[in-house]
């Protein structure tokens, strides 16, 4: 693609689905997968209308310890979908299975059908598979804008000898006018040549979700994206992620704030002690009482979103004995 056909070097890359860029980053994005659960059972392992990513028999032991055990799972093209459960759920593990940064004992995973098992991982965002980290990989001491253009596949100085005969300057030029494009959308050029190292917490957050769509990902997956941001910042992260699904992006991701879930889910999938406990969307899972027990620990009639708020609010209250916590602190 060109610049005249509006493809990634032309002037609408790096805006924001509806247009607008950065400034209109928190504004209503269209949904296209409206309705697309109306046929969808409520329940684990449930069959998915168009599914762009399956696991099935995924296992993952560390001595006798199985810290994942999923039976079957399908994710949903161009949805958002969420998956949550208490601390030691092994969500984060799953993560790990599904991107190849750790090897599953059994199981297999395919996406679009092809069986990527044991695929390594930047192979996987050769085709369009990527994955942000809860503590973010920003490279410090290099600048925004390289950080950016390191995120860029298939580039001919990467070889060796290409890198010796002046043949990559024409995709160089291209690259950077991705990665500048991309820094608008994310409100990010006033810190184009600044060090990463000198973020804060929150700005490593985007720039970390900005470099994963140098490659033009089709399923993005997003392990805490929320986690040490600035209630301000959130707002923006949470408009960037509903740009990628009116993008037509497939987003999966783990948090543990309920209110982002409920915002941004259109499917939920919980996880406790390594298994797959319920799906749906945000609705089923707040009546869901299997939900309920694995995080509260006992049967109650109260919302599921309202009670996890309430309690985790009780639980930082007590640990800061009652000082503010800064929200733009990275995660310990």
């Amino acid at each position: 693609m060109t610049a005249d056909d509006g493809g990634p070097t032309g002037p609408d890359f790096g805006r924001t689905a509806g247009g607008g860029g950065a400034a209109n980053a928190v504004h209503e994005h269209d949904n296209p997968v409206a309705g697309a659960f109306a046929e969808v059972a409520p329940e684990p392992g449930s069959a998915k209308p168009d599914p762009i990513l399956i696991a099935d028999g995924v296992t993952k032991r560390f001595g006798g310890l199985v810290a994942v055990d999923v039976d079957h799972l399908e994710i949903q093209r161009g949805a958002i979908t969420a998956l949550i459960g208490p601390n030691g759920a092994g969500k984060t593990t799953f993560f790990n299975l599904l991107t190849s940064f750790d090897k599953p004992n059994t199981g297999r995973v395919s996406l679009d059908g092809a069986d990527i098992s044991g695929v390594a991982s930047y192979k996987l965002a050769k085709r369009g598979m990527v994955r942000t980290f809860q503590l973010t990989k920003a490279l410090s001491r290099m600048t925004v804008i390289d950080n950016m253009k390191l995120g860029a596949t298939g580039q001919v100085g990467e070889r060796f000898l290409n890198a010796l005969l002046p043949i990559w300057g024409r995709q160089e030029v291209e690259v950077e006018l991705r990665a500048d494009a991309l820094l608008d959308r994310f409100n990010l050029t006033h810190m184009r040549d600044e060090f990463a190292g000198t973020m804060s917490g929150g700005q490593r957050k985007l720039v970390e979700m900005a470099r994963a769509l140098m490659t033009e990902p089709k399923l993005v997956m997003l392990d805490e994206p929320m986690a040490g941001v600035n209630p301000a910042l959130t707002q923006s992260l949470l408009g960037h992620v509903k740009g990628l699904r009116a993008e037509g992006r497939t987003v999966i991701f783990v948090e543990h704030d309920m209110d982002v879930v409920r915002d941004i889910s259109d499917w939920v999938v919980v996880m406790a002690e390594g298994q797959i406990i319920a799906e749906g969307t945000p609705d089923d899972i707040g009546a869901n009482q299997d939900v309920i027990d694995a995080y509260l620990g006992s049967h109650t009639d109260h919302d599921f979103f309202d009670d996890l708020e309430e309690e985790v609010d009780q639980e930082v209250d007590a640990a800061a004995g009652g000082a503010e916590i800064p929200h733009d602190e990275e995660p310990s």
